[in-house]
């Protein structure tokens, strides 16, 4: 009986395998860098935890102000821009890169932006709820995600620190 049990697991494993790798989406998803260097396992765990939505060029995602919803989204296939509370496009992202990080960590915060589909675009969520669970139940992939989220924030802030000094030897009069 117990042997049955098993050879049902495995069978299901198999086959819950075989759906997500036909899957196309996460053909994609797999080739992203933050997804290449993982264990094929772990991105299967992560990818069975994300909801993948569609939106078409001009919506909203979300707008600056707005009561975070605790997600964080990664872009499969498109582009969205990135614009300030003013209406000022600070820049735009696409296949690969992530938004919503900081609302995302800190739930306790606003969006400080207005993400908005600049053609018609594909992501995948992670809800906060779901991290946690995966953190809890995989201590080395919910360490992995944080450490690659640091990443993305070290990025940012270098980003800001060169921009900053650039816009200050700029108002000195030096060269840029």
């Amino acid at each position: 009986m117990v042997e049955e049990i098993g050879n049902v697991q495995s069978d299901k494993q198999v086959l819950l395998s075989a759906l997500i790798n036909s899957n196309g989406s996460f053909k994609i998803f797999s080739e992203l860098p933050l997804v290449n260097q993982m264990t094929e396992e772990h991105a299967k765990i992560i990818f069975t935890c994300m909801k993948e939505k569609h939106y078409q060029e001009g919506d909203v995602i979300y707008r600056a102000e707005e009561e975070a919803d605790g997600e964080m989204y990664l872009i499969l296939d498109g582009k969205v821009g990135v614009e300030g509370q003013n209406g000022y496009h600070y820049a735009n992202l696409r296949a690969g890169d992530v938004f919503g990080l900081f609302s995302f960590l800190d739930d306790k915060r606003d969006h400080s932006a207005t993400i908005r589909a600049e053609k018609d675009t594909t992501v995948l969520v992670l809800e906060r709820n779901y991290f946690d669970l995966v953190a809890l139940e995989d201590p080395k992939l919910g360490q992995y995600l944080m450490y690659f989220m640091f990443r993305l924030l070290s990025k940012k802030a270098l980003k800001m620190e060169i921009e900053y000094a650039h816009m200050h030897e700029f108002a000195l009069g030096r060269k840029v």
